[in-house]
């Protein structure tokens, strides 16, 4: 189980989870992939970008004369700003990393241990911020039931 702290910019805190990596990246895809024309992540060619038609033909043409018709191209605006391609491969798992840190300051446990010691020792849950943070992990990892509610 994956668990992510966000503190938006409102700074209210929100806390949520994914299964696995791709759940993190569906997750993110919905959250953070609704906002206007803004790609999380995308791996395509120049070939498949003209017969989407989602392109104008001069990006296209552009494209095709500085990469080829068939060389993976990788978007990913949260990264590298809104409609570049890139010959650089990146991994959806970063690009989706990508659109939650331009949001929120943020923390990610890989597992349910990690975020049960991390309740104590994550110097941001000591802040006021981070109180509100702090409540909202520790309620998700009870209805989880990775620990038991303390009365």
């Amino acid at each position: 189980m994956i668990h992510v702290v966000e503190i938006q910019k409102n700074n209210h805190a929100r806390v949520w989870f994914a299964f696995d990596e791709e759940d993190f990246v569906r997750k993110v895809q919905v959250t953070y992939g609704k906002e206007g024309d803004v790609v999380i992540y995308q791996r395509t060619t120049v070939q498949q970008l003209q017969s989407s038609g989602g392109v104008s033909v001069d990006v296209t043409h552009e494209l095709s004369a500085k990469y080829g018709e068939e060389t993976p191209l990788y978007r990913a605006d949260f990264m590298w700003g809104d409609g570049v391609y890139q010959t650089e491969p990146v991994s959806a798992l970063r690009a989706s990393l990508a659109a939650v840190a331009s949001n929120a300051d943020f923390r990610i446990y890989i597992n349910d241990e990690e975020a049960l010691e991390e309740l104590d020792r994550e110097p941001l849950f000591r802040t006021k911020l981070g109180f509100e943070a702090r409540l909202k992990l520790r309620s998700q990892l009870v209805e989880m039931e990775v620990i038991a509610e303390d009365f």
